[in-house]
């Protein structure tokens, strides 16, 4: 019997399907999922990371911020209070006064003046010192109340009201006088020193 070689048209032969042929589909196997890289969860994370750092150093710099206004309150409060204590027992030793020392106290008045009103200080007592003297002078003061009017870290002005009950040789019974007193202080390292006094 005789074989027909004739070529089959193309498209209408049958051809045997290889490895290399075969696909996922055609085999019916599961497709492969897609590829979640870094970049991808980067940019998914992003958004609700960024927020919560935000949240972070604004709680952070008003922590700092706090921080500092009690530093700063703390050293307010300590500068007051040594300018009032300051004003308070000046107003004490300048108000106060013995025709047998005279000099003693003026030492003490230096000690906490500036050297400009401590000399303006010096050239007073030297006017009253014969008064004083031969008056036989005497005073003591206390003082009721202190209070700051202004206050930075290198000035001060302090309000004193002081009472002096003074005795002299006209007057032995003594009487008593009231004195407000502006004391403007300034601050000299880790003290104040008295650089004015208005007494009214």
């Amino acid at each position: 019997m005789a074989h027909d070689d004739t070529p089959a048209p193309a498209g209408t032969g049958t051809r045997t399907r290889t490895a290399e042929d075969a696909t996922p589909e055609a085999v019916g196997a599961p497709e492969p999922e897609p590829r979640t890289g870094g970049g991808l969860r980067a940019r998914v994370r992003c958004p609700r990371v960024l927020p919560a750092l935000l949240l972070v150093l604004a709680l952070l710099a008003a922590s700092v911020t706090l921080l500092l206004q009690v530093l700063h309150d703390r050293e307010t409060d300590r500068l007051r209070t040594e300018a009032t204590d300051t004003a308070r027992d000046y107003a004490v030793a300048l108000s106060s006064f013995d025709y047998e020392s005279l000099d003693a106290n003026r030492d003490v008045i230096a000690a906490r003046s500036t050297p400009e009103f401590a000399g303006k200080y010096n050239q007073m007592v030297d006017a009253l010192r014969q008064i004083v003297t031969d008056g036989k002078g005497k005073a003591t003061a206390t003082v009721e109340h202190v209070g700051v009017e202004s206050l930075d870290t290198g000035r001060a002005v302090v309000l004193v009201f002081a009472d002096q009950q003074a005795t002299n040789a006209v007057s032995p019974q003594g009487n008593t006088q009231k004195y407000r007193m502006v004391v403007s202080l300034v601050r000299d390292g880790d003290r104040w020193l008295v650089d004015d006094v208005d007494t009214r």
